[in-house]
């Protein structure tokens, strides 16, 4: 890895048809178990990362820790009313060059496939659902390839999956 960051982490949800979003966010496709998981995680990190997109369509008023907003254009209203949120520009390396602690990356497939591709993550965490929408959709195989199923557990309809880079 070459970033300064502790640990880098990485949270996605996805349906069976590998849709990333329902009715244009991710919370559709997320459960309650999903949730409970996706907060714990988020207990344990000094800083959350999205993207421009996803600063439009979820909801981010109010944020545990810090939040790094990566885009070229204003953020929301809605996020540059959290008082923890900061904007920033450049590449995912960049921006993680520039952070210490534990970094949660909570962005869309774009930013999160750039940070895959560059080896950057150091866990993805994949929750996979029943649901499907046919909407911003990623092949998951393609999406970790470099990376390898650390664990796999299936909880009722949803399977939750961590991901490691390969050796």
């Amino acid at each position: 890895m070459s970033h300064p960051v502790d640990q880098v982490f990485a949270n996605i949800v996805v349906g069976s048809d590998g849709c990333t979003t329902l009715h244009g966010t991710s919370a559709g496709l997320s459960s309650p178990e999903d949730r409970r998981r996706f907060h714990a995680l988020r207990s344990t990190v000094d800083y959350l990362l999205i993207g421009g997109n996803t600063a439009r369509t979820e909801p981010y008023k109010k944020t545990p820790v810090p939040l790094i907003v990566m885009t070229r254009g204003e953020m929301p209203h809605e996020v540059a009313s959290n008082p923890l949120a900061r904007k920033v520009s450049g590449s995912i390396q960049e921006v993680l060059e520039n952070l210490q602690g534990v970094v949660l990356v909570e962005a869309g497939p774009s930013i999160l496939g750039a940070a895959l591709k560059e080896k950057l993550i150091d866990k993805l965490f994949v929750t996979v659902t029943k649901m499907s929408s046919n909407e911003n959709c990623i092949n998951i195989i393609e999406f970790t390839e470099g990376y390898v199923a650390e664990s796999r557990e299936v909880v009722g309809d949803e399977e939750f999956i961590t991901f490691t880079p390969s050796k």
